[in-house]
Formats: structure tokens, sequence, C-alpha cells
């Protein structure tokens, strides 16, 4: 990476992250799940969550902030936003809302301050392509209880996995995030 191309970087990252980061602080008093309506929830995997959409984070203030896999800086990364996910994602477009608080992975998240964030970007090219596109791959929002989750733009199918995908996954614990390669793909 080029010095002129790791300060435009920074600065790229440094954008993303300033709206997440006012997340900073604040504390997660409800979750909702958005997925594809399959006629049943298809997102519980135990060790991972996977949504065939995106997560609506409600916090202590009521603000309502969510993540869905977007195409911001390239077809699917992660989108994070401030408002309502039903303006990009609704009932008309086949959209199923499930509450996630009772979860066992989000009861001891529920009510926690969140004291860090950090976003992991990844980069593609073509073949013989020396130009590189980079993107939001994963998320890290860390709680003052010392647990930390991870959101990624990640599919896992038939024991494959796959990045850049139509899926925001959320890993609870460091141990799968790495397992699954997430987290590491910080390019600058």
């Amino acid at each position: 990476v080029t010095p002129h191309l790791k300060k435009t970087l920074e600065i790229e990252i440094n954008n993303y992250e300033k709206p997440i980061k006012e997340l900073i602080g604040k504390s997660i008093s409800d979750v909702n799940y958005y997925e594809i309506d399959y006629g049943e929830p298809f997102w519980d995997e135990s060790e991972y969550h996977s949504l065939d959409f995106g997560i609506e984070l409600i916090t202590d203030d009521r603000e309502k902030y969510y993540f869905v896999w977007g195409s911001e800086y390239t077809q699917y990364d992660v989108k994070f936003k401030k408002g309502e996910i039903l303006d990009v994602f609704s009932p008309e477009n086949n959209a199923k809302k499930y509450n996630a608080k009772e979860n066992q992975n989000w009861t001891e998240l529920i009510g926690e301050k969140i004291c860090g964030i950090e976003s992991f970007w990844s980069y593609w090219s073509l073949i013989n392509e020396k130009e590189r596109n980079y993107y939001p791959q994963d998320v890290r929002i860390e709680f003052e209880n010392g647990k930390e989750i991870w959101i990624s733009a990640f599919e896992i199918r038939d024991e494959t996995n796959f990045g850049m995908q139509d899926h925001i996954t959320i890993f609870f614990d460091k141990q799968t995030a790495e397992k699954y390669n997430i987290g590491k793909k910080n390019v600058v």
C-alpha cells in the first residue's frame, strides 16, 4: 500500500467509523433481526447468527441503528445507518422481523455500555488487475463487561465460508470470529 493510498484509506475508514462510533457510551436495549421470510427463522446457528438481511439495534435513548449488507464500497459490504431499517427493507419486500433480545447470546449484552468500535477492511481485485477495491467487511463492537460481537458481510453455506455476501453474520466471541477469519482483514 502506497503512502498516498494508505492516507486515503485512513480517511475513508474514519469517515465510515464516525457514525458507528456514535454508539460508544450507549447501551443496547433491544435487538431485532430482519431476514427474507422463508416461513421459519434460519438465523440461529448456535455459534453465530446469520441473517439474510440485517440487524437493528435500539439503544437506551430509544435511537435506532442498523447493519445490513450494502453496496456503498463494493457489491456486498457492511452498511451501517442510524434510523429505520424498514426504510431499506420492508414487509412488502418479504421481510420478517424477529426479536432477538431474549436469545442467550444477547442477554449478557443488553444494558451493557458500548466502549469500543473498530471496522476491518478487505479488498478485491480482478485477475491481472493491479488496482485494489477496498471495502468494510467486518465491524467489532466491544462492551464494558469485556464481551465483543463481530458483524460481518459473511455467509457460511455447507461448511464453506464466503466473505462479501448478501448476509449479515454476527459472531459472539473472539474464538468463533477467529475460526472464520473475521476481524483479521484490516488493511491499514
